[in-house]
């Protein structure tokens, strides 16, 4: 369910807000937003007029004031949208954008105390970003912009707004959606940025998980999958590696359900949602090592003749790309001296008995015992250490195709 009450005022709120929608923008102020934008490299050659406009609103962005009000401020982020929720006064077959869902909420909150809570289009930064109407087609029109590259401009600043706003989050950050999308900045940006800065664990989800899709796993699995820590890494969907938003961090959070359903036990299925995670962990860097270590370890229990496939050498060298590029980024932490998986000292092999020592466990929930005591899922079975990495060297492919859309997509096109 919700995790705290909405009360009716905010759902009124929030529909209130979708039904408004933004004030349409004038020829003539989207003129005046495109001059302002064209400045100094209207007269380029088109690619690299185009390179340069791309450069000038990420800068814009990542300049922008995103420094929390209080230091006890919470941040809200939103996907989609909700629908058919159970414990919401909703219409039947009713849907609510997310956005406004969380601006509502944040107000609300704030009206009884204030700063205790933000969302990033109330911001600064947010508003200064607004107010160029980047998903506006009048605007694109006048950047001299196709649709596509508009869109793709747009998602580019907003996702770098979006990544400085994660990583300027320092208390509960509060998911408006009921799982990741692989196409949305909440996956690719802000729940990305959130974890590799190592605070996994302040993601908390604000809708139900879709229960719906894990209704023929155990008992167990659907326990797992619906814990904030596992939502907060995997994505259920497919997708397609010619999608302009595929990435390498797509590939390794897939969790394939039919895959999963197949497996013959709870534990088998386990360690399956495990793996993902781990691939997860070692794309999100060295503030995660630690993780990585410990799942491994635990799966190597759960299925000791399974090989785990931890993502390759390109693909943590774009991750690592990705964070040297964090607007404000906090430092990362020193990476730790030994793994034993390899997957950090790439070429280097450690005796696992004699490795690093043990590893504080991260919350997510077993049944019965610890993933360290996995014993219990496997009786009369003792559990033997054995190298069970396999290296992915595969890269990622990209093309200008359009995105799947598995969830209706919002007035604003951000998640689109």
């Amino acid at each position: 369910m919700i995790q705290v009450h909405v009360s009716d005022q905010v759902l009124d709120d929030a529909r209130d807000r979708q039904r408004e929608g933004d004030p349409a923008l004038s020829p003539a102020e989207a003129r005046r937003i495109a001059r302002r934008l064209r400045e100094g490299i209207g007269g380029l050659p088109p690619e690299e007029y185009r390179e340069q406009l791309r450069v000038r609103l990420r800068d814009f962005a990542a300049a922008q004031d995103l420094d929390l009000p209080s230091p006890d401020t919470r941040s809200t982020f939103w996907s989609y949208q909700l629908e058919n929720h159970p414990d919401l006064n909703l219409a039947t077959g009713e849907t609510l954008h997310s956005m406004h869902m969380a601006a509502a909420y944040t107000e609300s909150q704030n009206a009884i105390v204030e700063d205790t809570l933000r969302y990033l289009e109330g911001t600064p930064g947010g508003k200064a970003l607004g107010e160029l109407h980047l998903w506006d087609v009048q605007v694109q029109n006048e950047l001299k912009l196709s649709q596509d590259e508009g869109r793709a401009l747009a998602y580019e600043a907003w996702g770098t707004l979006s990544e400085k706003y994660a990583a300027t989050t320092e208390n509960e950050a509060l998911f408006f959606m009921a799982e990741l999308n692989p196409g949305a900045v909440a996956y690719q940006t802000e729940s990305r940025q959130l974890r590799q800065d190592g605070k996994l664990g302040i993601i908390e989800f604000m809708y139900p998980a879709p229960a719906q899709k894990y209704a023929d796993l155990a008992p167990e699995t659907q326990e797992l999958l619906a814990s904030q820590a596992v939502r907060a890494q995997i994505h259920t969907f497919s997708y397609d590696e010619t999608d302009p938003k595929f990435t390498p961090l797509t590939r390794a959070g897939h969790l394939d359900l039919e895959e999963l359903k197949a497996l013959p036990t709870p534990e088998a299925q386990r360690a399956a949602v495990l793996e993902v995670c781990a691939r997860v962990a070692s794309l999100d860097g060295p503030a995660r090592a630690a993780d990585v270590e410990r799942l491994v370890e635990e799966i190597k229990v759960l299925r000791p003749d399974h090989e785990v496939t931890l993502p390759g050498v390109e693909d943590r060298e774009w991750a690592a790309g990705l964070r040297e590029r964090t607007p404000t980024a906090p430092a990362a932490p020193a990476p730790v001296a030994v793994s034993t998986h390899g997957q950090y000292l790439p070429g280097v092999r450690v005796d696992a008995r004699t490795g690093p020592a043990p590893l504080t466990p991260l919350a997510f929930p077993a049944a019965g015992a610890a993933a360290a005591h996995a014993h219990a899922f496997l009786p009369g079975v003792d559990a033997q250490a054995k190298s069970v990495l396999a290296d992915r060297t595969d890269a990622p492919a990209a093309a200008p195709q359009a995105p799947p859309a598995p969830e209706q997509s919002r007035d604003t096109g951000r998640e689109v």
